[in-house]
C-alpha cells in the first residue's frame, strides 16, 4: 500500500493545486516538525498509529513515521509555495496517489478533477462509497484554514440539504453530483 506513495510522488495537492516556485525551493523541517504539522488537522484521538509521509533534504517522499492505522498523513511539501497537509483514510489512497501524481504531472485543479472523474466512471479508478480526508491548508503554515472532507460520492445539494456554494462559516458540498462529491466541513 505505502509503495505507491514513494515513487515519484513531490508535490503535495489535494483540494486546490496551487504553482509550484520556480527555482530554489525551501528545505524541508526536520522530521519532528513534519510529523507534527503533519497530524495537526487530525482530532487528538485520532493521532495514535498513523504513518506519516514526508520529505527528506532532496526534496523525495519518505517514511517519517510507520503506522499501521487507518489513517495516513502528508507532510507539506517545500517544493510548493503554499502549505497543504493532508490526513486521509487508508480506502483512500489509489485515490489520493492518483490526484498528487496528475498534480505532479502539471495538471490544474479543473484538469485534475476531471481526469479523476473520467478514471473514475470508467472504472479505472475505485473510490470508496465514503472516505474521510483531513486537511490544512493555506499561505504558511501559520497562516492556514484546517477542513474535514467526508466523501459522499454522487451526493447532490437537494439531497444532503448541504449549501452549494463555498463557506467558510458551515459545511457545504463541492463537486455536487459527481463521484468526487464531498462536504468540507471547516474546522477553524
Amino acid at each position: 500500500m505505502c509503495n505507491l506513495m514513494t515513487r515519484g510522488i513531490v508535490i503535495l495537492l489535494f483540494v486546490a493545486a496551487v504553482p509550484v516556485i520556480a527555482g530554489e525551493q525551501r528545505s524541508a523541517p526536520s522530521s519532528e516538525q513534519q510529523i507534527e504539522e503533519a497530524l495537526s488537522p487530525l482530532p487528538e484521538a485520532l493521532r495514535e498509529g498513523v504513518a506519516v509521509w514526508g520529505f527528506g533534504e532532496s526534496g523525495e517522499l519518505v517514511t517519517l513515521q510507520e503506522g499501521a492505522g487507518l489513517i495516513t498523513c502528508l507532510a507539506d511539501d517545500p517544493a510548493v509555495r503554499a502549505f497543504t497537509v493532508t490526513c486521509y483514510h487508508r480506502n483512500m489512497e489509489a485515490y489520493v496517489t492518483r490526484s498528487l501524481q496528475l498534480t505532479k504531472d502539471g495538471a490544474d485543479t479543473p484538469e485534475r478533477l476531471r481526469t479523476l472523474q473520467a478514471e473514475i466512471d470508467s472504472g479505472q479508478l475505485l473510490l470508496p462509497d465514503r472516505g474521510v480526508v483531513y486537511q490544512r491548508s493555506g499561505f504558511d503554515a501559520d497562516i492556514s484554514d484546517s477542513a474535514m472532507l467526508i466523501f459522499l460520492p454522487n451526493a447532490t445539494a437537494e439531497a444532503t440539504g448541504l449549501l452549494g456554494l463555498p463557506s467558510a462559516q458551515h459545511p457545504w458540498l463541492r463537486e455536487a453530483g459527481t463521484g468526487q462529491a464531498h462536504v468540507s466541513i471547516p474546522l477553524s
